[in-house]
């Protein structure tokens, strides 16, 4: 998979503040885990997960290869069978959210492409099931969605205790639909800060708003 805009908004987004562990489902290639190190405290350990062998391996390379490398550990394998005895203090993911496509699927796509797009792996409850599980007490999940997929996911984690304090709601460009969501979940229920970012302004070119959010990650900026 290659590197969206999807995923560099929500690594751009996300600050982990004073996060000791933080844990990154569906880590692909490792973006966001390694987009945290870059500005996460030097006593932070991130631990990114996938099912894809191949993602694991580009990963790990990907992790020797930048200054961060002593804090990223990456694992082959399902958030369904993570054993662990800690709780993370910030979970972010860029989960699948595409309906499972079984005509499609036959056609066209990888294996690995179509988990990685598609509910097929992992489905947002069972996402929500194990925020749950591995959050602590004042930690935080952040994720991006499509603003449909969103408003069902925020209504189904707030039965399970998880409410949504942050989004930022992200469109093409000026005067258009949002068609993302950034969510920030608590444990505790506050005040929802919302806030609007285009990705474009008028002239087609990168608006001011985007380059300031994920100026530290592209070379172009």
């Amino acid at each position: 998979m290659k590197v969206g805009t999807d995923s560099i908004m929500l690594g751009s987004w996300v600050h982990p503040k004073n996060a000791q562990c933080i844990l990154d489902i569906g880590t692909g290639s490792g973006l966001l885990g390694i987009m945290l190190a870059q500005k996460a405290q030097n006593v932070c350990t991130i631990d990114g997960l996938d099912i894809d062998a191949a993602a694991i391996l580009q990963a790990k390379d990907n992790a020797k290869n930048c200054p961060w490398t002593h804090r990223l550990a990456f694992h082959h394998t399902s958030l369904q069978h993570v054993v662990c005895g800690k709780n993370y203090d910030l979970i972010v993911c860029n989960p699948p959210y595409f309906s499972i496509n079984i005509t499609a699927n036959k056609t066209y796509a990888a294996k690995s492409r179509f988990n990685a797009r598609q509910t097929t792996e992992l489905d947002h409850a069972t996402l929500i099931r194990a925020v749950t599980k591995h959050l602590s007490s004042s930690g935080r999940f952040c994720c991006v969605l499509p603003v449909d997929a969103a408003k069902i996911f925020i209504v189904d984690a707030k039965s399970v205790g998880l409410y949504c304090t942050r989004e930022l709601q992200v469109q093409s460009k000026h005067n258009t639909h949002a068609i993302r969501l950034l969510l920030e979940f608590r444990r505790t229920n506050q005040s929802k800060i919302s806030e609007l970012l285009s990705i474009y302004d008028h002239l087609g070119n990168y608006s001011k708003e985007y380059i300031a959010l994920c100026k530290d990650y592209y070379l172009k900026f």
